[in-house]
């Protein structure tokens, strides 16, 4: 290879997990045809074949929309200059988190299943993914104003309040004061009996339900619940099953572009960047 000539990226397609449904590529031709708004970021060769402009922002935030609506049924609004999420990389994340869970003989199908992503972005995609595909159930954590305001959109326009709730948080807090928020632990801790109640027959714990729900309804929620160890006190509340979040971070448009230029051994992105 001469020094001159650029190491090709390998195909994604061979590192997606076995379940994610883009292991198969999404037809640009059928979405074309279903959705207008996808349209006129699609160009056509002789063959008929259609192509997008990957380095078109405007041509990404399209594609993903789309495909949410078409695939998940999820109807999703991404602000411009807003991160737009790729979907089958997001997919592979989610999978992989539901693989370690069953390794971990944590998951079960009757399970309720709660995790915690840090930093949702305005998409909140993560969430809702999580929600329509695996019925899981997520507190999404968000520093920025115009992200917050989007991801609470995107819940609600989607009726996925019971599943999802967004948290505003200032930049200085990852978990302390989000996992221990008194309206977030009742609402998981309702959650998880609800399910427990239609599993077990068994009444024996009704009255720790009871005193749990006490405290948890006598508790402000910007007061933060206690957290024990110990079997005889009945202030422990829900315990969380995984948190996430959606790496890499950059401090500055100065740091990406280092990061960029040492990594020779790649070759040109296929896409254009998005985000803030």
């Amino acid at each position: 290879m001469s020094v001159k000539e650029k190491k090709v990226p390998p195909k994604l397609n061979k590192y997606m997990h076995a379940r994610n449904p883009y292991r198969t590529p999404p037809s640009f031709k059928k979405l074309a045809s279903v959705y207008p708004e996808f349209r006129p970021y699609c160009s056509y060769d002789v063959g008929g074949k259609v192509h997008l402009d990957f380095k078109d922002p405007k041509a990404l935030r399209a594609l993903t929309t789309c495909l949410l609506h078409q695939d998940f049924d999820l109807k999703v609004t991404i602000p411009d200059d807003r991160l737009v999420p790729t979907l089958p990389l997001r997919l592979n994340y989610l999978l992989w988190i539901e693989d370690l869970l069953m390794h971990a003989a944590h998951c079960e199908t009757s399970d309720v299943i709660v995790g915690v992503d840090i930093g949702t972005g305005a998409s909140c995609v993560y969430p809702l993914l999580t929600a329509r595909k695996l019925g899981w159930n997520l507190v999404a954590t968000e520093t920025d104003n115009i992200n917050f305001t989007a991801a609470t959109t995107n819940v609600n326009n989607n009726d996925l309040q019971d599943n999802i709730i967004v948290k505003k948080v200032d930049d200085k807090t990852v978990l302390q004061g989000v996992l221990d928020d008194a309206d977030i632990q009742k609402q998981m801790y309702l959650k998880k009996k609800e399910v427990n109640d239609n599993n077990n027959d068994d009444d024996d714990d009704d009255d720790d339900d009871d005193e749990v729900m006490s405290e948890l309804n006598n508790t402000p929620s910007d007061t933060p619940c206690k957290h024990t160890d110990g079997d005889d006190n009945k202030s422990m509340k829900y315990m969380f099953d995984f948190t996430m979040c959606n790496p890499p971070f950059f401090s500055s448009e100065e740091e990406t572009d280092s990061m960029k230029k040492s990594k020779k051994q790649r070759g040109e992105p296929i896409s254009s960047p998005t985000g803030k």
